[in-house]
């Protein structure tokens, strides 16, 4: 079974709901606009912005992996995953939340360049549940050990046309489309049953 070539495991204290990767070469971060509850990946040149299920002050556990070859199958548990494709323009990343008060993490590239980014993560929705649950009882302390990513590296395959995304736009190869949008129209389900739930309820 195929093995990244190196990982890294990060935590991050999550404010504004969302942290980001970035290349240390970037001088003008971008603020990130996320458009709705399918939309939690944003890539654009040296800039990865990943939203949280929930806004609740938490700590996020993000695994990095470096890979040169596509990642081979995970195991059970990744329910949700999408994919960007971003320049780095060193390829020494640091990990930030949205306040900048530390780098909570560092990563090698090992090399500038064009980079698949393909980004897992669990049920949103329970995920949000749960955070939502432990924050009556964490007082002021953040959550933890409850929302994970797992983030994954390869060196993109040189072709005509490719191009990179605006900060609103998730740059997504032709062969994702379409499981993209299944994941879209499945989040958009979870949500109407939730909110159907939610009015019986009343």
């Amino acid at each position: 079974m195929s093995r990244p070539l190196v990982q890294s495991t990060v935590q991050v204290r999550i404010v504004e709901g969302h942290f980001l990767i970035e290349d240390e070469a970037l001088e003008w971060p971008t603020i990130p606009t996320f458009r709705g509850p399918g939309d939690w990946l944003l890539t654009t040149d040296d800039q990865i912005a990943v939203c949280g299920a929930s806004g609740e002050w938490h700590v996020v556990e993000a695994l990095l992996q470096r890979w040169d070859i596509t990642p081979s199958t995970l195991d059970p548990g990744w329910d949700l995953h999408r994919q960007g494709r971003c320049h780095f323009s060193s390829g020494r990343l640091n990990t930030w939340n949205p306040a900048r008060e530390e780098i909570f993490g560092t990563f090698d590239l090992e090399a500038p360049g064009t980079y698949d980014v393909r980004v897992h993560t669990t049920d949103r929705d329970r995920t949000r549940r749960a955070l939502e649950d432990a924050a009556t009882t964490a007082g002021d302390q953040p959550i933890r050990g409850i929302e994970r990513f797992l983030i994954q590296f390869r060196p993109a395959p040189e072709q005509s046309g490719d191009r990179i995304a605006t900060a609103t736009e998730t740059a997504t190869p032709e062969w994702q489309n379409g499981i993209a949008a299944l994941e879209m129209i499945a989040d958009e389900r979870r949500n109407r049953a939730h909110d159907a739930r939610s009015r019986r309820r009343r």
